[in-house]
């Protein structure tokens, strides 16, 4: 209760105005030293304060940024942890207990190789197992052989590579077990082979030309006009058993045969020929000469391709040897497929392996 002495005393008489105002002033102020105190943290952090709307605003890095994109794309490898101890970046490799007599099982994760599990509760004696090949990009070479001939275990594309450029792909070579950082060492060349058709033909110039009877047997007439300068003018006349001349043909054998020839009008009639088996003397080729026939085909050659590191082609028949980047390659067996066609069995000269390939026209 105020008493009436204060009633005269402008404080007792306004006394709420007076912590109204208190209030404000003291807001104002907590107001003020906020900003001071922000102004100040800025300048500690190297902050800058702006000085008015033409102030230049320094450019942001971007190298941090590409960096980081960069080893996300390609990390960085770790090497091998060796096989007696870990890493606190890779633990040993590990495998669950298994027991060997085929009973219980603690069934923990265990060092791999141990002979017997190292728990003291099971002990019991393990598997032996191969250790299995890591494959991290899945392109078909292990790890382990991809890190021992530099190439990427987290790039699949190393697979379809030539590491050496011998015309071989790096999973070829993996697969022979060949290394793929060396041209003289690659698979063999024996399934790279191909034939393209259509075949090689060449023809003899000689030609039957007539036979007759006589009492010392047939007589067979022969004519070559490649020999027209020789001192026979390219005619010989011989029995079955002797040489034709310098030809390098021996006659095993002359027959007289019959056959339809056509005619005007629908017609026919019967003609007799001759038909001579002859013998190349070099090679025991067998050739059949028809009377009346001017080229008769001899040699049928088959066209071999192989594309690995250049393309390279021969002309082969039975017996041939060829020659690929130093592999020798022996034409074992040559046969012509009719109507048009061929097989050939091509046996290496370094490994002794053998292959039949064959080509037919569509």
């Amino acid at each position: 209760m105020i008493s009436r002495s204060a009633e005269k005393n402008i404080f007792a008489r306004h006394w709420e105005w007076f912590v109204a105002l208190l209030g404000i002033v003291a807001l104002v102020a907590s107001v003020a030293l906020n900003f001071v105190l922000a102004d100040d943290g800025e300048e500690l952090a190297g902050g800058v304060r702006p000085s008015g709307g033409n102030a230049k605003v320094e450019p942001v890095s971007l190298e941090r940024l590409e960096q980081t994109l960069l080893a996300v794309k390609a990390p960085r490898l770790l090497d091998d942890v060796p096989e007696d101890k870990g890493s606190f970046l890779a633990s040993e490799f590990c495998v669950f207990c298994s027991n060997a007599e085929g009973g219980q099982s603690c069934g923990r994760p265990i060092p791999f190789g141990v002979e017997t599990c190292p728990y003291a509760d099971c002990g019991v004696r393990q598997n032996k197992e191969e250790k299995p090949t890591l494959d991290t990009d899945g392109d078909g070479l292990t790890d382990e052989y991809e890190k021992l001939h530099g190439l990427n275990p987290s790039d699949p594309d190393d697979a379809d590579g030539d590491l050496d450029g011998d015309g071989f792909t790096n999973i070829e070579e993996f697969a022979a077990g060949t290394n793929p950082s060396s041209k003289d060492d690659h698979p063999d060349y024996l399934d790279s082979f191909k034939i393209e058709l259509p075949l090689k033909q060449t023809f003899t110039s000689l030609s039957l030309t007539s036979a007759y009877k006589t009492p010392s047997g047939l007589k067979i007439n022969f004519k070559d006009p490649t020999h027209a300068n020789d001192y026979t003018r390219g005619v010989y006349s011989v029995y079955a058993g002797d040489t034709i001349g310098e030809t390098g043909f021996v006659v095993k054998s002359c027959e007289q045969k019959t056959r339809v020839k056509k005619m005007g009008g629908g017609m026919t009639r019967r003609e007799e020929y001759y038909e001579a088996e002859l013998e190349r003397k070099a090679d025991k080729k067998v050739v059949r000469l028809v009377q009346g026939v001017a080229k008769t085909p001899v040699d049928e050659q088959a066209k071999v391709v192989c594309e690995r590191g250049g393309r390279v082609e021969f002309f082969v028949v039975n017996g041939q040897e060829i020659d690929v980047n130093g592999w020798k390659y022996t034409v074992v067996k040559m046969e012509v497929v009719r109507p048009k066609g061929v097989r050939l069995t091509l046996k290496s000269g370094k490994t002794g392996k053998e292959r039949t390939i064959e080509a037919l026209e569509q």
